[in-house]
């Protein structure tokens, strides 16, 4: 079987060319630098690829190599997500694939059949089966994949052969590749890029009392601005781990968590509003935009996310965070230790209650819970370690997503 190789930026699939082609020297010095690049794989006769990767070994948080197959309507149908997680060995984070009922279904048209599976280095797997696309229902099992069966080792540069018998479906005929140059390569810039985390957004300015924002893409509410900073009390650490989740009987042992010194840490409450029109007014609606824990006053010349036991940002694809679940509509901050409080039993002294805030404490290990109202109720939240520029932790910060979209309003 002859396959071509050609290498540029990307692949238009409209005008079916190579976008920004480049020589395989080039390619081989940007694969050297981890640098960006595309390699397009094809058969004579065939105007669609038989594959197309795109490789960035450099990217960070961890080096990406992603394959997808074309079928001869040029419909993606099959995707390949790779990371490098060691500098010798490259890891199969997800497997997903396309079944198109017709030729003139557009490509992932909601009525395609799709498969995905998600896999994980602990050897987990999770499959999600939709036979008939949005029109059906989905099917989700969990198996375990052997451990060979999800790490290989990095190729060498231009060692494509595997890549396309895998593609073809023929894993028997041997692959001579040809490496040529597309006459009619189109030039531009790529269009993918690697697997982008979130990252986060406004989280010192929620904090500033007056600060605008736009209202969010697809929102109805108005402009929002911040109205005060609610003082929610210290929280009281005894083991210096700290953890976020669902107060009443979450998943504590997969929160984020963060270690710190045993101590007494500030938590602070950002409130934003928007203006709702009434009969001869405009009402104020307000809602609880993030919530922080107060570790020094340092300014914060960096962000990261915080994780729970066996997470890794590595996996992440664009988009996606290690975060905390709830679905009581309440969030906290709490003590590692305060086992009572962290299973929903709830200490019988007497609360502390401010604005729907409530501060509780372990009679057993003394450790300490601050709950809040978890922004517009259940679903799930990032949690982000500020640094100060030495490394050091400057606050903790729950995100409840609901200015994460926003711009902020310049004057």
């Amino acid at each position: 079987m002859i396959v071509y190789v050609m290498y540029g930026e990307d692949w238009d699939p409209v005008t079916r060319t190579v976008v920004g082609p480049i020589g395989p020297r080039a390619a081989a010095a940007r694969d050297a630098a981890g640098a960006p690049y595309a390699v397009i794989l094809r058969t004579p006769g065939r105007p669609q690829p038989v594959a197309v990767l795109h490789i960035a070994w450099a990217h960070r948080p961890a080096g990406y190599l992603g394959i997808w197959a074309y079928d001869d309507q040029g419909r993606r149908t099959r995707e390949i997500d790779i990371r490098r997680l060691r500098p010798d060995r490259l890891f199969l984070r997800r497997l997903a694939q396309w079944r198109y009922g017709s030729p003139e279904l557009p490509e992932f048209a909601g009525s395609a059949g799709r498969v995905r599976i998600d896999l994980h280095p602990d050897g987990t797997s999770r499959r999600v089966s939709e036979p008939r696309g949005d029109a059906g229902p989905a099917r989700h099992t969990v198996v375990r994949v052997p451990g060979d069966r999800s790490w290989e080792p990095v190729p060498a540069f231009g060692e494509w052969g595997q890549v396309a018998a895998t593609m073809t479906g023929d894993r028997t005929a041997p692959v001579e590749l040809r490496t040529i140059a597309d006459p009619q390569g189109s030039p531009g810039v790529r269009s993918w890029h690697p697997p982008r985390p979130m990252r986060p957004r406004h989280l010192a300015e929620m904090f500033t009392v007056d600060a605008r924002f736009t209202p969010p893409p697809g929102d109805r509410a108005d402009r929002y601005a911040v109205r005060r900073v609610v003082d929610a009390g210290l929280l009281r650490l005894p083991s210096g781990c700290l953890i976020a989740c669902d107060p009443y009987g979450g998943d504590a042992d997969g929160a984020p968590t963060v270690f710190l010194r045993p101590g007494g840490y500030r938590v602070e409450i950002a409130v934003a509003a928007y203006p709702v029109k009434q009969p001869g007014h405009w009402r104020p609606v307000e809602e609880y935009v993030a919530a922080r824990v107060v570790v020094s006053q340092n300014p914060t010349a960096y962000w990261e996310p915080a994780t729970g036991p066996g997470q890794d940002v590595r996996l992440l694809r664009d988009g996606e965070f290690h975060g905390f679940a709830v679905g009581s509509g309440t969030g906290c901050f709490a003590d590692a230790s305060a086992e009572r409080l962290l299973s929903g039993k709830w200490a019988s002294d007497v609360p502390h209650e401010q604005d729907g805030i409530t501060v509780r404490r372990d009679p057993v290990s003394g450790g300490g819970l601050i709950a809040f109202p978890s922004g517009r109720g259940d679903g799930s939240y990032p949690v982000w370690v500020g640094r100060d520029a030495r490394g050091d932790i400057t606050c903790v910060v729950a995100d409840m997503l609901i200015l994460h979209r926003a711009e902020i309003v310049a004057g």
